[in-house]
């Protein structure tokens, strides 16, 4: 599969990190919401590996964190409840996974190790040499590409453990494919007001906990923001994505949201999916 490339022009001194020093790699990641369906979903997803931590987020927690520098509401479009925030130390396989439900951020610690077979099959694209990987994983079978042209042990999401940064992985079900479309080196630390809110804000909680609350916002989508907001009584809120809500239309958007979290309900780790009632 063809791999986009925009800008990977990398010398040896770009991976010597001085004091504070952010590399940024940003990926392509076409994927399926509904796993039924044959429509692909499209986001960018940015990778910034620091002197001793690794964090991963959706391109759009970028555009938040200059609307709230800015004192800049939040466009319709901007679904910032719909993804999660990855973080763990560098060459470690502790994650820290950061799930957002609107104002209510749940921080679930977890162990995540892919056992790799590497493959002897190559291939050079751009100016990187690639070798095959594959792994299963997460309820899914997965091909990896990676490259130690990018001496990186590290990869999008929860995917690390390769000699080398991973520029290309899919499943063999065509649900989730990521794919390196740019990189750029930062010459000072990244600082991210709106992913330092979310994990200031973050509620600690073990997967069964995790499990029994997403399933707890699932009954009940608007009582579960109502009682996050802490205003149980107001009838009158914004959801994060710019909908308004009042007592005139909060049964329909209930539904609405309802309907949303069973039919897209498509996880990377396809294992911990949440079985939402029939």
């Amino acid at each position: 599969m063809k791999i986009k490339l925009f800008i990977l022009i990398l010398t040896l001194s770009v991976f010597v990190f001085p004091k504070a020093q952010t590399h940024r790699f940003i990926y392509d990641v076409p994927y399926k919401k509904d796993s039924t369906s044959t429509i692909l979903t499209k986001e960018n997803y940015i990778l910034d590996i620091g002197p001793t931590e690794t964090k991963y987020y959706t391109y759009d927690f970028f555009i938040a964190d200059s609307l709230i520098s800015n004192n800049i509401p939040f466009p319709k479009e901007m679904k910032l409840n719909t993804s999660d925030i990855i973080v763990h130390k560098n060459n470690s396989n502790a994650f820290s996974q950061y799930d957002l439900l609107e104002n209510t951020v749940l921080n679930l610690q977890t162990t995540d190790i892919q056992n790799w077979k590497l493959s002897n099959e190559n291939k050079r694209v751009k100016e990187l040499n690639l070798q095959k990987a594959t792994t299963t994983w997460g309820g899914r079978n997965w091909t990896a590409w990676f490259t130690m042209d990018i001496p990186f042990q590290e990869g999008p999401y929860k995917f690390h453990g390769l000699p080398g940064l991973i520029v290309e992985i899919f499943d063999d079900k065509n649900n989730y494919h990521f794919q390196l479309a740019k990189s750029e080196n930062k010459k000072a630390l990244v600082e991210n007001q709106f992913i330092e809110m979310a994990i200031e804000m973050s509620v600690p909680i073990t997967l069964e906990k995790y499990k029994t609350t997403k399933l707890k916002y699932y009954e009940s989508p608007i009582n579960f923001i109502k009682n996050g907001i802490g205003e149980t009584n107001s009838d009158q809120f914004f959801l994060n994505d710019g909908t308004f809500v009042n007592c005139k239309n909060s049964r329909e958007i209930n539904e609405q949201l309802k309907n949303i979290i069973k039919k897209y309900n498509n996880p990377i780790e396809l294992d911990k999916a949440i079985v939402y009632p029939k």
